[in-house]
């Protein structure tokens, strides 16, 4: 597998993780949770991996014009040996063009006479937009920037630099990206997310572990796949949280809390964006695997399917409080996080999201 390949699935299991969790979130919502508004989200938690100048996924959503002056700049540093600016060739041709448009203004047949200028005015300015580093909108992070969100609750990481926003129901939101040192050893992305219920003050989390499959095929006899999935079972099934308590009222499916996610392959940058998966709990994995033709252990889409949730149907539910481990108390949350031993982001990209 080449270089390149090997970015675009760094990026694009770290893209997929990121709209998981903005589609929890959000209660599933469409228009928050596109690609690009997990790119730009993702570029603002994660920029050495998805950031506008690091990003391969982000590049190629960008429209033929900023390529073209991302490539001109390019160039004209070899010619110049000297950095030159996609967004200062662009900005310098933007001034022609309005300088050229204004001579015609309110003169006859203004509009036949600059047409295409304009056309090509607008081409400009929208690639303007797309270079300029500008600071993360509310429109560009999907939800409004919150300060001195005041909480008391055990957290996973405190060591780690959080961002905290209000979301759209009014309550905040408070993530985390956890990641190797250098992105080219990401193998796979976590999300941990919590729900914290205002009312009783208890808090039911999930985990999620996104991988890549190919051809809806996914082996996991190597042992760091192995290992990954150990470290979730001991984390989630070994803790007893998955254990549901008696005397609740509430209708509920087993409290399943660790989930693998397979998704689907991007085979090239060009294609349109799109991933289909599965969640399967952890629990049911040796009773879905099969055998490969090498021998390996794998799991296939058509074994899978029975057990498993869709990704709508697993975020309404954990949403309706239908999945997702038992209701802590903050108590068994601190216990649990205590002597964690989950966290390992030397080779995998890990969102901590906590909703309260």
């Amino acid at each position: 597998m080449s270089n390149i390949d090997d970015r675009i699935n760094q990026e694009w299991i770290a893209l997929n993780a990121i709209r998981g969790m903005v589609k929890i979130a959000s209660k599933g919502s469409m228009t928050k949770s596109t690609y690009d508004n997990s790119l730009d989200l993702g570029g603002a938690l994660y920029p050495e991996l998805l950031g506008p100048e690091k990003s391969v996924l982000k590049r190629e959503r960008e429209s033929d014009t900023t390529k073209e002056y991302r490539q001109k700049a390019e160039l004209q540093s070899i010619k110049n040996s000297t950095t030159v600016s996609a967004l200062k060739l662009v900005l310098t041709d933007i001034d022609e063009y309005e300088s050229l448009i204004s001579l015609a203004q309110g003169k006859k047949g203004d509009q036949k006479r600059t047409d295409q200028l304009k056309r090509k005015l607008g081409q400009l300015q929208k690639a303007k937009s797309e270079l300029e580093i500008k600071p993360h909108s509310e429109n560009q992070l999907i939800f409004r920037d919150a300060y001195n969100v005041e909480r008391d609750f055990p957290e996973l990481s405190k060591g780690h630099a959080h961002r905290d926003f209000e979301l759209p129901d009014g309550n905040y939101l408070r993530l985390r990206v956890l990641h190797p040192d250098k992105p080219e050893h990401i193998t796979g992305a976590d999300i941990i997310y919590e729900r914290h219920d205002k009312n009783s003050g208890n808090v039911s989390i999930v985990v999620v572990q996104y991988k890549i499959w190919d051809e809806k095929k996914l082996y996991i006899s190597d042992s760091r796949m192995q290992t990954q999935i150990q470290k979730m079972k001991a984390f989630t099934c070994d803790k007893g949280i998955c254990s549901h308590h008696q005397g609740t009222n509430t209708y509920r499916f087993p409290c399943c809390t660790g989930f693998l996610r397979p998704t689907d392959k991007l085979q090239n940058v060009e294609q349109k964006f799109i991933s289909t998966g599965e969640h399967l709990p952890i629990c049911r994995i040796n009773d879905c695997k099969s055998k490969g033709k090498q021998g390996g252990e794998l799991l296939e889409y058509d074994k899978i399917k029975q057990v498993s949730l869709s990704t709508e149907l697993f975020e309404d539910l954990f949403n309706r409080g239908k999945i997702g481990s038992r209701e802590l108390t903050p108590h068994e949350l601190k216990e649990l996080y205590d002597n964690t031993s989950v966290i390992d982001s030397s080779d995998t990209v890990v969102i901590y999201a906590q909703e309260f």
